[in-house]
Protein backbone atom coordinates (compact mmCIF):
# COMPACT_ATOMS: atom_id res chain seq x y z
CA UNK A 1 0.00 0.00 0.00
CA UNK A 2 1.53 3.24 -0.51
CA UNK A 3 1.68 6.27 1.39
CA UNK A 4 0.89 9.36 -1.16
CA UNK A 5 -2.40 9.56 -2.20
CA UNK A 6 -3.47 9.92 -6.27
CA UNK A 7 -4.86 13.20 -7.66
CA UNK A 8 -8.32 11.94 -8.40
CA UNK A 9 -8.90 14.67 -11.01
CA UNK A 10 -8.35 17.82 -8.27
CA UNK A 11 -6.17 19.45 -10.66
CA UNK A 12 -6.58 23.02 -10.57
CA UNK A 13 -9.51 22.96 -8.20
CA UNK A 14 -7.71 24.70 -5.54
CA UNK A 15 -5.73 27.80 -4.99
CA UNK A 16 -1.73 27.33 -4.02
CA UNK A 17 0.38 29.63 -2.79
CA UNK A 18 2.97 31.24 -4.97
CA UNK A 19 5.65 33.15 -3.42
CA UNK A 20 7.19 34.68 -6.81
CA UNK A 21 3.90 36.38 -7.76
CA UNK A 22 3.32 39.69 -8.05
CA UNK A 23 0.09 42.01 -7.28
CA UNK A 24 -1.07 43.15 -10.50
CA UNK A 25 -3.20 46.37 -8.67
CA UNK A 26 -0.82 48.51 -6.43
CA UNK A 27 -2.96 49.74 -2.91
CA UNK A 28 -2.67 53.19 -2.18
CA UNK A 29 -0.87 53.07 1.59
CA UNK A 30 -0.56 56.85 2.31
CA UNK A 31 -3.07 59.44 2.14
CA UNK A 32 -3.19 63.10 2.29
CA UNK A 33 -5.41 65.50 4.33
CA UNK A 34 -5.33 69.14 5.07
CA UNK A 35 -4.24 69.97 8.78
CA UNK A 36 -6.95 72.94 9.15
CA UNK A 37 -10.07 71.46 7.80
CA UNK A 38 -9.32 67.58 7.31
CA UNK A 39 -9.71 67.79 3.10
CA UNK A 40 -8.91 64.37 1.85
CA UNK A 41 -8.06 64.85 -2.63
CA UNK A 42 -9.32 61.87 -4.23
CA UNK A 43 -6.34 61.24 -5.82
CA UNK A 44 -2.99 63.50 -5.98
CA UNK A 45 0.55 62.95 -7.13
CA UNK A 46 1.64 66.05 -5.46
CA UNK A 47 -0.32 67.65 -3.02
CA UNK A 48 -2.48 70.66 -4.28
CA UNK A 49 -0.49 74.40 -3.16
CA UNK A 50 -3.97 75.59 -1.39
CA UNK A 51 -7.19 73.64 -0.28
CA UNK A 52 -10.05 73.87 -2.31
CA UNK A 53 -12.20 73.96 1.42
CA UNK A 54 -10.52 76.34 3.55
CA UNK A 55 -7.83 77.85 1.55
CA UNK A 56 -5.22 76.62 4.10
CA UNK A 57 -1.67 75.41 3.38
CA UNK A 58 -0.73 72.56 5.62
CA UNK A 59 -1.03 69.63 4.42
CA UNK A 60 -0.28 66.00 6.01
CA UNK A 61 0.43 62.38 4.71
CA UNK A 62 -0.53 59.38 6.70
CA UNK A 63 -0.81 55.61 6.56
CA UNK A 64 -3.70 53.89 5.81
CA UNK A 65 -4.68 51.73 9.13
CA UNK A 66 -4.16 47.58 7.78
CA UNK A 67 -2.52 48.32 5.08
CA UNK A 68 1.43 48.55 5.82
CA UNK A 69 2.75 45.32 5.99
Amino acid sequence: MSIAIEKFASEGHFATYDPFRHETTRIAVFQLQCRCCGYEPDAFVSPPRVCPKCRGEAWERFGSAGHIS
